[in-house]
């Protein structure tokens, strides 16, 4: 049981860092200020925290959708069946965090300040997630080709990412033996 806690614990850690690296916390300010002006007057939850939570469902199951894609194109094995499971915990994790997040508003009496910081973030990061996989699959085709070359630019480094991670070159570090 131990080690479960401490896998979610570090995986929680992990995501929230990575957030920061990628700037997606600025994102999810931003997304807070601009939500803020419809939930400043309710203290419990409204129509819009199930907006934001619609919208954050639907970005992860296009991630896990368009990340599943680019693993069975993968030629390192490994990267199917336990990158997904990883997934869906992942994902249940962020769920539970934005859910806890609307309790942290009620004790604090931050009206929805907390959660929208939190929601709005991780459909930021995730979203970022998203465009790094279509854009690695190669499916810029099938979206107007000049959002496709300023979006690419913007998540250069979401793509180096996924590459190494999902195509390996010869002796990369991150190459698994077959």
């Amino acid at each position: 049981m131990q080690e479960i806690y401490n896998m979610t614990l570090q995986m929680a850690q992990s995501y929230i860092n990575k957030m920061i690296q990628s700037h997606a916390i600025y994102g999810g300010a931003i997304g807070a200020m601009l939500a803020i002006p419809a939930w400043v007057e309710r203290d419990f939850p409204t129509r819009e925290h199930g907006i934001m939570m619609g919208i954050l469902l639907a970005v992860l199951v296009i991630d896990w959708m368009t990340g599943t894609q680019l693993a069975k194109r993968s030629p390192v094995s490994e990267k199917l069946s336990h990158t997904a499971n990883i997934s869906l915990i992942r994902d249940f994790i962020i769920v539970l965090m934005c859910a806890m997040a609307v309790g942290l508003d009620c004790v604090l009496n931050t009206k929805s300040f907390i959660f929208a910081i939190f929601t709005a973030a991780f459909i930021w990061q995730n979203f970022y997630s998203v465009l790094g996989n279509l854009i690695t699959l190669g499916w810029g085709k099938y979206f107007p080709m000049w959002m496709f070359s300023l979006i690419e630019k913007w998540v250069q480094d979401e793509v180096k990412s996924k590459q190494r991670k999902y195509f390996p070159m010869k002796g990369d570090s991150n190459e698994t033996k077959k």
